[in-house]
């Protein structure tokens, strides 16, 4: 068991790991707030309003599962890792549809200062990211600490580089589009190494089991709602084929066919 650098019991590990592991977990909530989320950013952005793309930021679920990837690695987890990085895909492949799409059908034609500096990657934020994964990941291991996670959702820039990336490449702008997509790696990377090093110091490498349970019964809960609506679908087809049957018995055998 490695040694942890700061306290934190097992009883508050196991809460802090379960928690993280469900709020990260890709269901249909996450996708809906993570769409509404590139929605606004994304017409922020178009109309040059920080304040609208504040207000998308604050929405956007992304955090946690960058948060979640930073544990995996910490637990040495390659289960958490693979959905953690499938989560993480596949929301880059929503925002990105969403905010080309609104881009595209607004027929944007220059870019704006808000867009312009959503696609300025340097060090500072490479520093900002990192140091507010820091905050973001002691605010989950402090659970009592956790109501600062949406000032930490601000501080870092997530949603608005991935729909400024979307932007210039529906404007077939490279410096925007790769601008965008650098600070949004950098702002990736920050998080989970920042993530990666707190949750290390806290002693959370012997929690593997404890988040593979979580994402274990998350699949087995999946797999039971598939099973259900199947099963759902095959009686309403049944009912359906009973009644045509029922319609056909009682029609006459000598009735004339139109």
């Amino acid at each position: 068991m490695a040694q942890s650098v700061f306290f934190s019991n097992f009883l508050e590990q196991k809460k802090t790991v379960e928690t993280l592991t469900k709020e990260s977990r890709a269901d249909i909530d996450f996708y809906i707030f993570l769409a509404g989320s590139g929605i606004i950013t994304t017409l922020g952005l178009l109309i040059n309003s920080a304040v609208v793309v504040i207000g998308g930021m604050l929405v956007a679920p992304l955090l946690f599962p960058i948060m979640s990837l930073g544990m995996g690695i910490v637990t040495s987890s390659k289960e958490a890792i693979s959905r953690s990085i499938s989560t993480i895909g596949k929301s880059v492949l929503l925002v990105f549809v969403i905010s080309f799409s609104i881009a595209f059908l607004m027929n944007a034609q220059t870019s704006t200062p808000v867009i312009e500096l959503a696609s300025t990657a340097s060090l500072e934020h490479f520093i900002i990211a990192f140091i507010s994964g820091i905050v973001a990941a002691f605010a989950w291991v402090r659970q009592n600490t956790n109501a600062s996670l949406p000032g930490i959702a601000v501080s870092v820039s997530l949603i608005p580089p991935l729909s400024s990336f979307a932007i210039g490449v529906s404007l077939l702008d490279k410096g925007i589009a790769s601008g965008s997509l650098m600070l949004f790696i950098i702002n990736l990377i920050g998080i989970a190494i920042a993530g990666l090093l707190v949750f290390s110091l806290f002693g959370f490498s012997n929690m593997q089991k404890v988040q593979e349970h979580v994402i274990r019964e998350e699949k087995k809960e999946n797999g039971k709602a598939k099973r259900n609506k199947v099963k759902k679908e095959e009686k309403i087809e049944e009912d359906s084929n009973s009644e045509e049957a029922t319609v056909v018995e009682k029609i006459p055998e000598n009735t004339p066919l139109p």
